[in-house]
């Protein structure tokens, strides 16, 4: 099942994490995107990938850089990501990156207006906030 669940996230242009290593490598300091932490139940995360997809739909931004993940449960960093969020109710959930450093875990109930406000605030080369101008990119 969870092959099937993979297929179905690539062809929506989900990339496949394991670690934050993962998202060190391919993450840039003002790359925006979202991340999928994933539960055991398979419906209820095609059900999460699917509403994440609508919203990016609804918002209009297809044409620009907005990067899908998502960390399935038998990864090997899943339980270090996976402290990231989990706090609106349990996985599946929805976390906003920004650059390298800024995570934030949206509300899965209000996720058409958390993907929206994620955007207009750090998406679409706006960087309100989230980089502390460390050495990693300032060096």
């Amino acid at each position: 099942m969870l092959s099937v669940l993979i297929v179905l996230l690539s062809t929506t242009s989900f990339v496949p994490i394991d670690c934050f290593a993962d998202l060190d490598a391919v993450a840039g300091p003002t790359d925006f995107g979202f991340l999928l932490i994933m539960s055991e139940d398979s419906v209820a995360n095609k059900e999460m990938a699917l509403e994440i997809t609508h919203s990016l739909e609804m918002l209009g931004a297809e044409d620009s850089s907005i990067y899908l993940y998502f960390v399935s449960v038998n990864a090997s960093g899943y339980s270090e990501i996976a402290s990231l969020a989990g706090g609106f109710g349990g996985f599946p959930s929805v976390v906003s990156l920004v650059g390298h450093c800024g995570f934030l875990e949206l509300d899965p109930e209000f996720l058409d207006s958390e993907i929206e406000d994620a955007w207009l605030r750090w998406g679409s080369g706006h960087t309100q906030g989230v980089c502390n101008y460390c050495t990693r990119c300032n060096p």
